[in-house]
């Protein structure tokens, strides 16, 4: 393609350009560390959109939620690198089109010339045209008489012949860059399309995962609210508890930590601590309705039944002003007075009261003050 070739090198450069951002990594490359930071990154997402929101803690809720914006940050990119990519495919398959067309055109120019030539050597035989010879001549079929003819050949004529060769070589070399560059842009597409599904897919995730956590986070609230308004109930009756051992001669002793036990088998979903400006007085520990609470450590039962917030709870008093609070129980299991031992069951996980759902709010008290169950679990 001698004219062509210029233009298509230069178009190819510009191509090159725009499309080195989508330029997909070769097998060797695996080791780059931006690639090996993208495939993590992209396993995160996967991970965060797996993720069963009604089962998740807050904190991965959270972390979802943190992976899946950086996967859509990236994403996003990739997308506008997409389409650059589409849009620079399609510009070549364009140009080539707008060569092909034209190369075909003055392939049709260049034939209507030689068949006009012809006509005119037809009509007027032996005129000096070398066609008009051609034409005339008695023995055209013959190697040797054709050849002759040939070599005299005006340089005009030659020159549409060698022209109309080289425009015919072209025209081959255009359709197949053409087809090339057509199926390109369709991969290109095809490409483009792909990467906007994995964003909708991914915007779609988040915006599932934010709901949740919104959600949780209005519940959870309104649930800390209403055990923040039963809290001076709950601290009386420890105290009052207390009182009387007291009364009776027991002397408070050191709290220890030492010989509890998981007072129900499940998944922490939302820890001890400040939330949301305001204190979540205990852990969280997501379990099925119906599930066996057990006694954290022995002791006597100062408290079973209803209170506004924490739904059917049991409060047992541990000694040494050690106190442990299992709220939202769908059935309790003891009764006030009750001497407990370490394991025994006292309830049954529900959600009673200002509840997110079915799980077990559990608390550890010193002279009646919320502590970090984390401080005295195994």
């Amino acid at each position: 393609m001698r004219a062509a070739r210029p233009l298509l090198v230069s178009l190819a450069t510009a191509i090159v350009t725009c499309l080195v951002a989508a330029v997909v990594l070769p097998a060797g490359a695996a080791t780059d560390p931006r690639a090996e930071r993208e495939a993590v990154r992209a396993k995160r997402a996967q991970l965060a959109r797996q993720l069963d929101s009604v089962k998740a803690s807050d904190a991965q809720l959270t972390d979802a939620i943190d992976a899946l914006d950086a996967h859509i940050a990236v994403q996003s990119r990739k997308v506008v690198a997409a389409r650059q990519a589409v849009a620079a495919a399609e510009a070549e398959m364009a140009e080539y089109q707008r060569q092909l067309d034209a190369t075909r055109a003055h392939m049709a120019h260049l034939r209507e010339v030689l068949i006009e030539r012809a006509v005119q050597a037809f009509v007027h035989p032996g005129g000096g045209n070398v066609l008009g010879e051609i034409m005339s001549s008695d023995d055209f079929g013959q190697a040797a008489r054709k050849h002759a003819l040939l070599d005299q050949v005006t340089s005009n004529d030659r020159d549409v012949i060698d022209e109309l060769n080289a425009t015919s070589e072209d025209l081959a070399d255009l359709k197949e860059a053409a087809a090339a560059a057509a199926s390109k842009a369709l991969a290109r597409r095809h490409e483009a399309d792909a990467q906007l599904a994995e964003l909708e897919t991914a915007r779609a995730a988040v915006s599932e995962k934010r709901s949740a956590l919104d959600a949780r986070r209005r519940e959870l609230e309104s649930e800390i609210a209403a055990q923040a308004r039963a809290d001076a109930r709950l601290t009386e009756i420890i105290r009052s508890a207390e009182a009387r051992s007291r009364s009776i001669g027991v002397r408070p002793g050191a709290v220890s930590a030492a010989g509890l036990i998981w007072p129900v088998s499940g998944v922490v979903t939302s820890e001890y601590g400040m939330r949301w400006g305001r204190l979540h007085a205990g852990i969280d520990i997501g379990a099925p309705t119906g599930r066996p609470i057990m006694s954290a450590l022995s002791g006597v039962v100062i408290y079973a039944g209803q209170m506004s917030g924490y739904g059917n709870v049991v409060v047992v008093d541990h000694g040494g002003g050690f106190t442990t609070v299992y709220a939202h129980q769908s059935r309790i299991g003891t009764r006030n007075g009750a001497s407990v031992d370490r394991g025994q069951v006292i309830g049954y996980v529900g959600s009673t009261g200002r509840s997110t759902g079915p799980h077990l709010h559990f608390e550890t008290r010193v002279n009646g003050s919320a502590r970090n169950p984390r401080n005295y679990l195994p």
